[in-house]
């Protein structure tokens, strides 16, 4: 399944839902403007066509809709079909990406206090897909009756609500179309996270995770190019260089807090990780601040 890939924060900005009821014979209108389209089929089919490429929106069905690209209905309603749209504003996606190739489990990176701007994120959204009706039809209700009384107090829920059904939509994509291998591979790495400070035990990974260990470490490797404990290392120096860069902690006090009781060992991985010692990184940051 094909997904958008946007670029956030900011997160997109909802202009207008609505809801409506198309009798047999209407069809949508020729137009292309600067804002995306997202199409709810509730009832009926919508047939949509996007720069030559045709769509058929049956029930429980949703379409998004481009800026700038030609949208026209190539078919009339057959029946009558119960629709909800939204317009929101956006930039135009990074690309289009099939979701099976989505990197769920690379590593984004973290803010620090030495940070003025956020780093670059991403969400996905599907472009053409089904959906379970009963999971995104609240959010959509919502939307609609904020919407109707729309005022200061209520702009803000609006909104929320808009980034709740994104969640919801890539949840949905998560979780339907991703590969086994990359579910465990985002396990595994949730175990690493939730057990960083504990010393590595593959018997304990295996048994938390209900899977053999060598078939979790080809999962995990498929994905990120590292083995458990190569990741679970890279977990902690990160750790370390947040540690380092806006606490005065001990280099040994800031082993201890990432699970590393060996001092000179965390030296020397720190090393091994960054080039330098936990030291000359400290010092390189505080002549940048």
């Amino acid at each position: 399944m094909q997904c958008l890939e946007l670029t956030i924060p900011p997160l997109p900005q909802l202009l207008l839902i609505g809801h409506a009821f198309w009798p047999p014979g209407q069809q949508h209108f020729v137009r292309s403007f600067d804002v995306y389209d997202m199409l709810f089929v509730l009832k009926g089919t919508l047939y949509i066509t996007e720069d030559d490429v045709p769509y058929e929106i049956k029930e429980g069905s949703m379409l998004v809709l481009e800026p700038n690209r030609t949208h026209v209905g190539h078919l009339p309603c057959e029946e009558t079909t119960e629709i909800i749209w939204i317009h929101f504003v956006h930039p135009e996606p990074v690309r289009t990406i099939d979701s099976s190739h989505i990197p769920w489990s690379l590593p984004s990176a973290k803010g620090t206090n030495h940070d003025v701007e956020p780093h670059r994120q991403v969400m996905y959204i599907p472009k053409f897909t089904s959906v379970h009706v009963p999971d995104i039809l609240p959010f959509l209700q919502r939307m609609l009756e904020l919407h109707h009384t729309l005022s200061p107090a209520s702009s803000l829920p609006l909104q929320t609500q808009l980034a709740g059904l994104f969640v919801a939509l890539q949840m949905a994509v998560h979780n339907k179309y991703v590969p086994r291998s990359r579910l465990l591979c985002d396990q595994t790495i949730a175990y690493l996270q939730q057990h960083l400070t504990r010393p590595f035990d593959a018997k304990h990974m295996e048994q938390s995770l209900h899977f053999h260990f060598d078939y979790l470490a080809r999962c995990l490797k498929k994905y990120t190019g590292m083995s458990p404990l190569q990741y679970l290392h890279d977990l902690q120096i990160k750790q370390a260089k947040s540690l380092l860069e806006g606490t005065e902690l001990s280099v040994s006090e800031i082993g201890q807090r990432i699970g590393i009781e060996n001092a000179n060992y965390f030296i020397r991985l720190f090393r091994k990780q960054t080039g330098m010692t936990p030291g000359q990184y400290r010092s390189s940051r505080i002549g940048r601040a």
